[in-house]
């Protein structure tokens, strides 16, 4: 009888999955398709609260990963669901426990504040570049693994190629070795990137925002935007620092605006925490004089992918005015600068 139920629930989910891709305008093509039965069969028991495996999903950019996981857990009971960006959770864990000052049980007490009430763990886009977190998102799937906790998971890379520096790849090994056991790894095979068809797009902030070349004032009217005066500057006080913008309103809402320079928000000693209090402040952040990354510092390039990676993992509205176009910007070295440009081609343009 639970076998009939679970191919029954399984069906089912698998079927939510092909609409919510024909409600988008597409279908599943193959390279999709095996990751699809791979989460249906999950979600199914997930369902039936059976403790089971999980589905790691990997592949290149723009294949519908985030897509599937998100379309799975819209079928399933919204209760004790925590879907989190992988550096997001690290950068929770870190912040639980540098307030506590290394005391004793500081991160077991972090990990159980983050898990108590989570039925399905989802951390998206792992892609663990710096060690601090590859070894804390470790400590994170094994607590969720004995805890019952199915994980889902997607990321650019396999699991042994999380991490590859030699220096630094040791250090993965225990969330490498996490992943095999609890989940199935799938690959999402090379296919259409589909963030560069604009109406498959489903955020919709995103979809408001824009890359405007040259960025003229125009240009910044033509979006509804005012172009900021002097007297318009304004002091926004971050976790680590405090940014000279532009121009600020409505902070706090999600009709908050921030007008912010390149120089200012990338040059400047912001982290990946920094930008994410800024997209919790604001719903809208307008970026002038983008230039292209080769005339920048290294740190600077890597933090505006950075801010590109906050900015569509929580589907603000961006405004990037720039001085050429997306793939001329990026012209110097930057972490999965794929992804970047796939997220990028996918901002209406101006």
């Amino acid at each position: 009888m639970r076998s009939r139920a679970t191919s029954r629930e399984t069906r089912r989910v698998r079927a939510a999955l092909d609409d919510a891709t024909h409600a988008l305008g597409s279908t599943l093509d193959d390279g999709q398709r095996a990751a699809a039965d791979a989460l249906a069969a999950a979600g199914a028991r997930v369902s039936a609260r059976r403790r089971g495996r999980g589905v790691y999903l990997y592949g290149p950019v723009g294949r519908g990963k985030t897509f599937l996981v998100d379309a799975l857990l819209a079928a399933l009971p919204d209760d004790g669901v925590l879907r989190v960006h992988a550096f997001e959770a690290a950068r929770r864990l870190h912040a639980a426990v540098a307030r506590e000052s290394g005391s004793p049980g500081a991160l077991p007490r972090a990990l159980a504040s983050l898990l108590d009430g989570t039925r399905v763990l989802f951390l998206d886009e792992l892609h663990a570049h710096d060690p601090g977190d590859a070894m804390i998102l470790a400590r994170l799937v094994r607590e969720a693994v004995g805890r019952g906790i199915p994980l889902l998971a997607t990321s650019n890379y396999p699991p042994d190629g999380l991490l590859p520096s030699p220096h630094h790849h040791h250090l993965v090994l225990p969330l490498v070795r996490s992943i095999v056991e609890c989940c199935d790894v799938v690959e999402v095979a090379h296919g259409e990137d589909y963030r560069r068809r604009s109406d498959l797009v489903d955020r919709s902030g995103w979809r408001a925002g824009a890359w405007a070349v040259p960025g003229s004032a125009a240009q910044v009217a033509s979006l509804g935007l005012a172009t900021p005066d002097p007297g318009d500057r304004f002091l926004v006080r971050l976790p680590a620092t405090t940014l000279r913008a532009l121009a600020a309103a409505g902070p706090g809402t999600p009709e908050g605006v921030v007008h912010l320079d390149f120089g200012e928000l990338c040059e400047a000693p912001t982290s990946v925490g920094d930008v994410l209090d800024l997209v919790d402040r604001f719903g809208t952040l307008v970026v002038w004089r983008v230039p292209r990354l080769s005339a920048t510092t290294p740190d600077g390039a890597q933090r505006f992918a950075n801010l590109v990676d906050v900015a569509w993992d929580r589907d603000v509205r961006l405004v990037m005015l720039a001085e050429s176009a997306p793939d001329d910007v990026l012209d110097a070295e930057v972490r999965d600068r794929d992804r970047i440009a796939s997220r990028l081609a996918a901002l209406p343009r101006v």
